[in-house]
């Protein structure tokens, strides 16, 4: 998502989480994203819905470009086992 306010770009990529491997490449994929579009700084959040999830904070640079990484928990009972109010009643 590319946000500008008052002609400055703010760049948010938003992921669910798939595996540290592809974790590792949503970055690299993002800082070539920045350098397409002219920016320096970027935030990459990651919504984590495994049962046991890990928060991450991290900011890193990456060839030049600063990333600010979050891993959120997600945690939320799968709609199939959420009861339904309609059958209840």
């Amino acid at each position: 998502m590319t946000i500008t306010h008052n002609q400055q770009k703010y760049i948010v990529e938003t992921k669910i989480w798939r595996g540290d491997r592809r974790y590792q490449a949503g970055k690299k994929q993002l800082a070539a994203y920045l350098k397409s579009e002219g920016t320096i700084e970027a935030d990459y959040i990651v919504f984590d819905h495994r049962e046991e999830p890990e928060p991450r904070v991290e900011t890193e640079t990456i060839d030049g470009l600063t990333l600010r990484s979050y891993v959120i928990p997600v945690m939320q009972e799968p709609p199939s086992k959420v009861p339904n109010t309609s059958e209840t009643q």
